[in-house]
């Protein structure tokens, strides 16, 4: 007689559930443990069932947390691909929404920020951001490498920003020997450390890679470069 493998079988109790209620729980438990306090143990007990009838959906751990990286993904507003007059706005409309998505989960982000998933959420997440880069004139090379440079700053940008706040001392009234700061400079350094959102670096650092890839944009280039001819005239570039 064939036996089958506990580890496919459910279990009692695991009628009642499925494939979403199990990502609910276990984002609720990385939200409140955080992802190293998740354990298939754990989430079996938060749900009422055996650890063994959570692989009846999920073969492993890791396609489990893949599955919950994918609903956080998810949340992203990811509008149509834009036209190549609209592809700034709609990089920053994207790098803003999954920013406020893991402002929103700051113990689970680090599934998105950490993990290099090929999972159907991740894939389609990617193929949305390269379309966009490609509609703004940008080979397939450039749009993959614009896609993981933006992707990097957003990740590092946004795992900063659900970091704890360390505990800033205040400036010296007379600073160190050969100090590369002086008082003044190194309090305004502290006051801008202390201000909240990391003092709008989000923003200003989204504008300033923006900035960068708007000049290799196709087109672009040959404007700038008019620009420099003597004689040229002065040209407002998008």
């Amino acid at each position: 007689m064939t036996r089958r493998s506990r580890s496919r079988e459910p279990q009692p109790g695991a009628g009642r559930l499925d494939r979403e209620t199990v990502i609910d729980a276990t984002l609720a438990l990385i939200a409140a443990a955080g992802i190293d306090g998740l354990s298939m143990r754990q989430l079996g007990r938060a749900l009422g069932v055996e650890a063994m009838s959570l692989y009846h959906w999920f073969p492993s751990k890791e396609r489990l947390l893949d599955a919950a990286a994918d609903r956080l993904l998810a949340q992203v507003i990811v509008p149509p691909t834009p036209t190549a007059a609209s592809w700034r706005d709609w990089l920053i409309a994207v790098g803003q929404s999954y920013r406020r998505v893991g402002l929103a989960q700051p113990r689970a982000f680090p599934l998105l920020a950490t993990r290099r998933l090929l999972s159907p959420g991740a894939t389609a997440f990617l193929r949305a951001n390269i379309a966009a880069h490609l509609a703004a004139g940008f080979s397939v090379r450039e749009a993959l490498r614009a896609t993981r440079s933006l992707g990097a700053f957003v990740n590092g940008m946004v795992l900063a920003e659900v970091a704890p706040t360390p505990t800033i001392a205040s400036p010296a009234a007379t600073p160190a020997r050969r100090e590369p700061l002086d008082g003044r400079q190194w309090g305004e350094t502290v006051a801008a450390l202390r201000a909240p959102a990391l003092d709008g670096a989000f923003d200003y650092g989204l504008a300033c890679l923006l900035d960068g890839l708007e000049r290799r944009q196709p087109g672009v280039g040959r404007r700038l470069h008019a620009l420099r001819e003597p004689g040229a005239r002065p040209q407002k570039l998008r």
